[in-house]
């Protein structure tokens, strides 16, 4: 079932993302949206390609929310000022290169 689900879309994720940065959407509600996205996934495989650092460092703080032990703003911030959205525009640019 879960093989059903559509890839990550790194545009889609950052514009889910902005929307919390520009105050349309509560902070759960972002972070939902990402999880449903499956940004957990593009982060996991991000790790071990050319944008390992920060996909590490940006998997470090989602697991903080995911596990429990980090609170959603705190996480919401750190995911911006680790520059998730430019992570994301970045990713989508190289999957456009390969369209």
């Amino acid at each position: 079932m879960m093989e059903d689900r559509p890839e990550a879309d790194p545009r889609k994720l950052a514009g889910q993302f902005d929307e919390w940065l520009r105050g349309e959407t509560l902070v759960g509600r972002m972070l939902a949206n990402l999880k449903t996205g499956r940004l957990p996934d593009l982060l996991s495989a991000c790790v071990d390609g050319p944008a390992g650092r920060p996909a590490e460092a940006l998997a470090e703080l989602w697991n903080g929310w995911e596990q429990g032990t980090t609170l959603p703003l705190v996480v919401a911030e750190g995911l911006r000022d680790g520059g998730l959205t430019q992570f994301l525009v970045d990713l989508g640019d190289v999957a456009r290169v390969g369209e």
